[in-house]
């Protein structure tokens, strides 16, 4: 059993393989094949991966399981905050380090968006150019093709429909995705179904589906579609309220040990592994290792050239709302109404468009409230979401504060300075945004501001992969330049964020990665030496 004080945690494991706060030392005691940290969606595809090699695998989570109606606000005021600003305009101690602090990470609350990045987020450099940090991704999408189809068939994501070109509104549309989808053709615009994590046999359309769990195990989130089916598994020990704190050295180039902390109680435990994979987020693993100060490493474990949190982005957004003739009567006899998915339409005529300063916009899609109150107004309600890339940074970064957090550590400080380049361009997206919706037939359009710049969902960049140990953090399969045994595999792998929704990205990228790092553990010629397997 489980316990934690915490309203929303619930009190029952996910399977024999889940316990939560650090067990006795006897189940800690030997060396582990692979310890991985984050439970989200790209730690949870890597221990899978593991598992299923049958590796002797411990997967940590420093938040808890949550019950089936916990609320994602509920889940964020619990969370820890970090400081956000920079030394020039002030710091702010609200800053969001988090997708959201739970089992299976933001992939729990989120609204399911799954898209593939195009051939120009792996290579921007022609239009993208940043003194000191090279844009471009050491592979591209034919490297990730294979881990896509993959992902995307396990996570039921129908990308052909994405791709269909149809000028009809498809069944699958809510009522505000029918209005933006003829609004889209009136503009000469090729409109697309969003391409979403949902088992559609599953679905009812029961609620808005974003910052929500889906309670028929539709949406397909990491605990329903991966740490559910693997908690029973006997090579996995899935820790959940229990933080890594640093990871440790008894020689240079190799980590041979992760220092933890129960969350609850405070105790401290050292736990020996032959491989780390970090997943914690862009902004928590470069954190963990600024703070993995050891004699080999005085900065910080990765950053003999001071690239560890470096190149910090978080996407820019905005928000744009109008308001079409349509009555309740209508609303409620259609098929799906506002109701879920959270988004069914989106548009990228913008993504590449030399009219838009620099030549890159973003993406543009139907993006519903969190909740039903903001949608009870006479007509109907279309709501769209501009995201575009931001310019990756040195400036921009993640770093450690004099100030302590509840544990004693250092508190993650978000020094971040939007660049006025793409202030530009988003100001370019609101305007394409509000010809969309007027187009939809929409009405008193107004705009909202995300304050991306506080935090934000989509975290990218800070272990960056690359070629140049002297601009990067890690190389082409995720593991730091100066050490044999330690992987990133979450969004801070990416030197460019991309201008789409990144999880389906992190996922093809971990499991490309943890494949990878399953051949080099079945190699004969391994220096690691993995311990020993787990019985069949």
């Amino acid at each position: 059993m489980m316990s934690s004080s915490a309203p929303f945690a619930e009190h029952q494991a996910l399977g024999s393989s889940h316990i939560h706060g650090l067990p006795p030392d006897v189940l800690l005691e030997d060396p582990f094949d692979v310890v991985v940290i984050g439970s989200g969606a790209g730690g949870a595809v890597a221990a899978e991966t593991f598992v299923r090699a049958r590796l002797r695998t411990l997967l940590l989570e420093e938040g808890v399981r949550l019950k089936a109606g916990a609320k994602n606000a509920a889940v964020d005021a619990d969370a820890t905050t970090a400081l956000a600003g920079n030394d020039v305009q002030g710091w702010d101690p609200r800053g969001w380090p988090w997708s959201t602090r739970n089992l299976g990470g933001g992939t729990v609350f989120y609204g399911g968006a799954s898209f593939r990045y195009t051939d120009f987020d792996f290579d921007p450099s022609e239009c993208i150019r940043v003194d000191g940090l090279p844009v471009k991704w050491p592979i591209d999408a034919a490297d990730l093709a294979p881990f896509y189809q993959e992902m995307e068939s396990r996570l039921c994501i129908d990308y052909a429909g994405f791709t269909c070109g149809r000028r009809q509104p498809p069944e699958s549309l809510s009522l505000p995705g029918e209005n933006l989808w003829r609004g889209a053709i009136q503009l000469g615009h090729l409109p697309c179904t969003t391409p979403m994590a949902i088992e559609r046999t599953l679905c009812n359309h029961c609620s808005l589906c974003i910052s929500a769990q889906c309670p028929r195990g539709a949406k397909r989130d990491v605990v329903n579609a991966i740490l559910g089916p693997l908690a029973d598994a006997p090579n996995l020990l899935l820790l959940s309220g229990v933080k890594a704190v640093s990871l440790m050295q008894e020689r240079r180039h190799r980590v041979h040990s992760v220092q933890c902390v129960d969350a609850e109680t405070g105790r401290v435990h050292f736990i020996r592994a032959h491989r780390f994979v970090l997943a914690g987020n862009a902004i928590q693993t470069a954190a963990l290792l600024l703070r993995s100060v050891t004699p080999y490493a005085p900065h910080g474990l990765g950053n003999e050239h001071d690239v560890v949190g470096r190149g910090l982005c978080m996407k820019l957004s905005e928000y744009s709302q109008g308001i079409a003739d349509g009555d309740r009567q209508r609303i409620d006899a259609h098929p799906i109404g506002y109701r879920g998915p959270f988004s069914t339409v989106c548009v990228l005529d913008h993504y590449l468009d030399e009219r838009c300063p620099y030549g890159v916009g973003g993406l543009i899609y139907e993006a519903k409230h969190d909740d039903w109150a903001p949608l009870q107004v006479d007509g109907l309600v279309l709501r769209v979401e501009a995201i575009l890339a931001d310019h990756p940074s040195l400036g921009n970064r993640v770093r450690l504060s004099n100030t302590t957090d509840r544990w004693g550590l250092s508190q993650i400080m978000i020094d971040y300075t939007v660049d006025p380049r793409d202030l530009a361009r988003l100001a370019y997206m609101k305007e394409r945004s509000a010809d969309w919706l007027k187009a939809a037939g929409a009405r008193d359009i107004r705009h909202e501001a995300s304050n991306f710049a506080m935090g934000s969902t989509h975290l990218h960049g800070t272990c960056r992969a690359g070629e140049d140990p002297r601009t990067s953090v890690v190389n082409r399969d995720g593991r730091v330049h100066s050490l044999d045994n330690v992987y990133v595999a979450d969004g801070s792998y990416m030197p460019y964020p991309g201008g789409l929704n990144p999880t389906l990205t992190i996922q093809a990228n971990a499991l490309r990665i943890a494949r990878q790092i399953v051949r080099e553990a079945a190699s004969p010629v391994d220096t690691l030496q993995p311990g020993r397997l787990a019985a069949n």
